[in-house]
């Protein structure tokens, strides 16, 4: 059976949508560092995996400290060391 160009971006679309289902609950119900491990698969495995940093500021805006300097910052900070660190160790892996 051959599959057209077509079939697969549309199988791929599907998956990359339900991984996002999968971060948001866990955004959720689930502690930050799960959040961070299950972030760092999404942009292993996608390329490029911009979500993660919509993600991370959602993560800022309901746990995010407003006490510490730069308060509602961390998320974001932490989804773009992750993008960058999946992205060099995506380029050595393959």
């Amino acid at each position: 059976m051959k599959i057209f160009y077509g079939q697969a971006t549309n199988q791929l679309v599907r998956k990359r949508i339900i991984f996002d289902i999968i971060l948001l609950g866990a955004v959720f119900y689930t502690p930050w560092w799960i959040v961070a491990i299950i972030s760092f698969a999404g942009a292993f495995f996608w390329r490029p995996y911009f979500e993660i940093f919509i993600f991370g500021i959602l993560l800022d805006l309901l746990y995010g400290a407003s006490a510490f300097p730069l308060g509602g910052v961390y998320g974001i900070l932490g989804a773009l060391a992750i993008f960058i660190t999946a992205s060099y160790a995506k380029k050595a892996v393959r």
